[in-house]
């Protein structure tokens, strides 16, 4: 008899929590066999560990493993490879703690149509989440998250020329490039046809202090990507201290969970990954 498919979702969360009750509250709703948390630490005795714990419980979250080390570039897809490894079968949503999966369906169906069809992964690509005024406000834990940042757009590949793409699910024999935003092997579906919105809320209350440190810390280890920190804060300081939501190549307009420009949007950025060979 074939065993019936499981459906998990992990995390990693490190530096703070102030999204993670959102983050889980978002995805306790799809009814996932599981809720996977991979804590990063800053030391033994780092008191994000009690809140991560707690968080965790309220929504049924595990914390399966702890890392404890500077925030790298590597550490994300060694936590997120290390989870799915335990079960090579299952299907794994893989998310950061700012990032929120929209699927086009139930996660049941979906992801038994993705098996019938014979698929490893899927990807999709992240949508920015801003503050109306293009400001960056504090996390509240009492008024939704989507009515805290309404305007959805692209912020990250125009200002920080990041890499938007992402591997929103894979099955846990299905190897992650770092950064989630490829894989070194299996079968995906058509871009055109399966493509899943990842909508991002990183521009909140502290990013630029957490972008200065991150500036510093990749400098120190060598690692390019500090690069594109640093064009958020060259940005940040030519428009005084905000994101210019009126700027069209943004692409931002009100949203809920659906964003009215995504398909627009979609085919854009495939578009341009078709043409840098992503």
């Amino acid at each position: 008899m074939v065993p019936p498919m499981k459906i998990h979702l992990v995390t990693v969360v490190g530096s703070n929590v102030e999204l993670l009750p959102h983050m889980l509250a978002h995805y306790a709703a799809f009814g996932f066999d599981s809720l996977v948390v991979n804590a990063h630490l800053e030391s033994h005795d780092d008191p994000l560990f009690m809140k991560i714990q707690a968080i965790g419980r309220e929504f049924g979250a595990e914390v399966c493993s702890v890392f404890i080390g500077k925030w790298l570039q590597s550490v994300n897809p060694f936590l997120y490879a290390h989870t799915q490894r335990q079960k090579p079968g299952d299907w794994f949503v893989l998310a950061d703690v700012d990032e929120f999966q929209i699927y086009p369906e139930g996660i049941r169906p979906f992801f038994a149509r993705m098996d019938r069809r014979g698929f490893d992964f899927v990807e999709g690509c992240m949508i920015d989440r801003v503050a109306r005024d293009g400001g960056f406000p504090e996390i509240k834990s009492d008024e939704a998250i989507w009515k805290q940042f309404p305007l959805a757009g692209l912020v990250t590949y125009p200002i920080l020329k990041g890499n938007i793409l992402k591997v929103v699910a894979a099955r846990g024999f299905v190897k992650l490039a770092p950064g989630q935003h490829s894989t070194l092997g299996g079968n995906r579906p058509p871009r055109d046809e399966v493509y899943i919105p990842v909508h991002h809320f990183k521009w909140w209350k502290g990013v630029v202090e957490r972008l200065r440190k991150r500036v510093e810390l990749y400098k120190l280890y060598k690692e390019p990507i500090w690069l594109e920190s640093q064009r958020f804060l060259d940005y940040y300081e030519r428009h005084n201290g905000k994101i210019d939501v009126l700027d069209p190549s943004f692409f931002l307009a009100e949203s809920t969970t659906d964003y009215p420009l995504w398909g627009v949007v979609k085919n854009r950025v495939l578009s341009l990954a078709r043409s840098q060979g992503l």
